[in-house]
């Protein structure tokens, strides 16, 4: 079926010569046939992958290198015709596709430069963009084990591998250690006119002591499917960090909120920023030692892998309203320093 969807996808352009695709996996994130066409994310699961995964799993590992400024495209781009907005390239990097030239694909880079890459897999029909936060030089909260970047694209892959099970048509925005400002990251699920997004983080610093945890969905101010969703999710995640046994911590108004600036508008770009509703999702605190402890283990990942997925299919397959709303929204204008395209350096995309 692969080279049949390969075929397809070629007769489908006009204009210059279609670059030529390399045979190989079906469309990634293309569910339409009601089979799992979707390469698995689970970093655990190396039996059989194919080398596009295998090769996510590289730049996971901090083995992609680093381009320099890139060079001008030159021949004639032509917008892009087809069935699919968006690649994989050889080495794992997710692209939103912007146009063609007789000599490969122009893409849209992590860091927002127009680049040029010959060859890459065809990302399908996708419902959902899942976003690890941070990556490459910002590492988020961090304690002596463990940096929130790894620990939200741990967690990010995880919970697509769950929707992929469940023949939900997932991307991860970011597939490895490289840094990606967070417009590139919102482009990236509204090119590709996906259903919804989620932003995955772990929370910091410590703050009191609760009996339960201080789970935070930050949603869309005024967005009533972005509120649902962050409700949706809420449920799941409070549900299954309540399985564990741990000293919690949590603000006061830990909750589903709006977070908004000085301005009176989202303060969190990942929210600003979409027209697909979104949702930045802090759900526990790696501030805490108590929880960071937790927060190491395979146990926890997998909980919030399925607690997120459960979110997720619910918001998309039913009408279930969620619940854990703070209507007071929160006061907070981030200083700038992170989530900016100020000195990005793409990773190697083939």
């Amino acid at each position: 079926m692969g080279a049949v969807l390969l075929a397809t996808l070629l007769s489908a352009c006009s204009g210059a010569e279609r670059p030529t695709l390399v045979e190989g996996p079906e469309a990634v994130g293309n569910s339409e046939s009601g089979e799992d066409t979707t390469a698995s994310t689970d970093p655990d699961d190396d039996v059989d992958r194919d080398p596009i995964d295998r090769a996510t799993d590289a730049a996971a590992a901090g083995g992609l290198g680093m381009l320099d400024e890139p060079e001008p495209i030159t021949g004639d781009v032509i917008d892009p015709v087809g069935s699919f907005k968006a690649i994989t390239t050889a080495a794992g990097v997710v692209t939103p596709v912007i146009g063609q030239t007789a000599e490969g694909y122009v893409v849209q880079s992590p860091c927002g430069f127009e680049r040029l890459v010959s060859w890459g897999q065809p990302v399908g029909d996708v419902q959902v963009v899942l976003d690890a936060g941070h990556g490459g030089i910002e590492r988020g909260a961090e304690t002596d084990e463990m940096a929130e970047a790894d620990l939200n694209l741990r967690v990010v892959r995880r919970t697509a591998s769950e929707l992929n099970d469940r023949g939900i048509a997932v991307v991860l925005s970011r597939t490895g250690d490289y840094r990606m400002p967070v417009i590139q990251r919102t482009f990236l699920a509204d090119h590709v006119e996906a259903e919804l997004l989620v932003s995955v983080h772990h929370n910091t610093p410590a703050v009191n002591p609760s009996p339960t945890p201080g789970t935070e969905m930050y949603v869309q101010n005024g967005s009533t499917d972005s509120r649902r969703l962050g409700g949706l999710i809420y449920e799941e995640v409070v549900e299954a960090l309540a399985e564990f046994d741990v000293e919690w911590v949590s603000r006061s108004d830990a909750g589903v909120l709006a977070v908004l600036n000085d301005e009176g508008a989202d303060a969190y770009g990942i929210n600003r920023r979409p027209t697909v509703p979104s949702v930045l999702a802090e759900l526990a605190y790696l501030g805490n030692p108590k929880e960071a402890a937790l927060l190491a283990t395979d146990d926890y990942a997998d909980a919030m892998a399925a607690a997120l997925a459960d979110g997720i299919e619910r918001y998309l397959t039913t009408q279930d309203p969620g619940s854990g709303f703070v209507e007071q929204a929160r006061s907070f204008s981030p200083s700038g320093d992170t989530g900016g395209e100020e000195g990005c350096i793409d990773p190697v995309l083939e």
